[in-house]
């Protein structure tokens, strides 16, 4: 199985980063429901994305293009801190994906 390495930073007061080294592909967004660009080369032009916090552990992400949403992930860590799951779901699909990732 390869490796897909991501980079979660903090981000202003309420927010975080998401960077995803290999690609150059960044997202800094506020918990605020607010549309953030994304920025990258491999980003498709017009691609945005907005966020809440579900719970203490929980995050929503809505990415979009051109305002439509194209799928919504819930980015989970668990009580350790140390496994992230992702739930995505893409839009017009009736199955999530999910994404384990352990710390490094």
């Amino acid at each position: 199985m390869s490796s897909f390495e991501l980079e979660i930073q903090p981000y202003e007061s309420d927010g975080f980063s998401i960077v995803v080294p290999a690609e150059k592909d960044i997202l800094s967004m506020k918990f605020d429901g607010k549309d953030y660009p994304e920025s990258g080369p491999h980003v498709a032009p017009g691609a945005a994305s907005s966020g809440r916090r579900v719970d203490e552990r929980t995050l929503e992400v809505t990415d979009k293009v051109e305002g439509k949403v194209i799928d919504t992930t819930q980015y989970r860590v668990s009580p350790d801190g140390n496994t992230l799951t992702l739930t995505v779901h893409d839009k017009g699909q009736a199955k999530p994906v999910t994404f384990v990732y352990d710390r490094q």
